[in-house]
C-alpha cells in the first residue's frame, strides 16, 4: 500500500482521490485531491456527461484535522460539456456545500462545538471569523430543525 492509498483511507471521502500531500509548517497539511466520479449530471437537461471541458481554479477546502494538524483539501472542480444542450456546468460534490470552503463534516463539527461553547471561543480556536462560525452554526441548526420536523 503506497502513501496515497493510506491517505485516501484516512481521508475517507468517497469518490475523492488524494494525489499528493504537502506539509505547511508544523501545524497544517494540504491534500491535493481530485474527484473520481466518471460522470456528472447536467443541471440544465439532466444528461449524464463524461466530457470534461476544463477545471476550475484551485479551492482550498477546510476539512477535519488529520494527525492533529489543520487539514485543507486543494481541489479543482471539473467543468463538464453537455453534448445534447451544449452547456457547460461544474460538477456538484456531496462532501461540500456549493459556494463554501469547508467540508460538510467539518461544518458539522463546528456546529457541535458551538452547541457546547461560545461562537467566539470556537472561532478563535478554529481560526475562523465569528461571522463564518455563526453562519455555519445557523445553517446546521436550521437543517437539524427541518429534519426533526419531518420526523414528527
Amino acid at each position: 500500500m503506497n502513501n496515497n492509498d493510506i491517505l485516501n483511507k484516512l481521508l475517507g471521502i468517497q469518490n475523492l482521490q488524494v494525489r499528493r500531500a504537502d506539509w505547511v509548517g508544523e501545524d497544517q497539511i494540504n491534500l491535493i485531491v481530485e474527484s473520481t466520479l466518471p460522470v456528472a449530471g447536467c443541471p440544465n437537461c439532466g444528461h449524464l456527461s463524461t466530457q470534461v471541458h476544463d477545471l476550475s481554479e484551485v479551492q482550498m477546502v477546510r476539512d477535519l484535522p488529520l494527525a492533529d494538524r489543520r487539514c485543507y483539501l486543494s481541489y479543482r472542480a471539473r467543468r463538464f460539456q453537455c453534448e445534447p444542450c451544449q452547456k457547460t456546468f461544474v460538477e456538484r460534490v456531496d462532501w461540500k456545500r456549493t459556494g463554501f470552503s469547508y467540508t460538510e463534516r467539518y461544518e458539522r463539527q463546528v456546529y457541535q462545538r458551538v452547541r457546547r461553547e461560545t461562537v467566539s471561543q470556537v472561532a478563535h480556536e478554529e481560526g475562523l471569523s465569528e461571522e463564518a462560525t455563526q453562519t455555519i452554526f445557523e445553517y446546521w441548526a436550521k437543517k437539524r430543525s427541518r429534519v426533526a420536523a419531518t420526523r414528527r
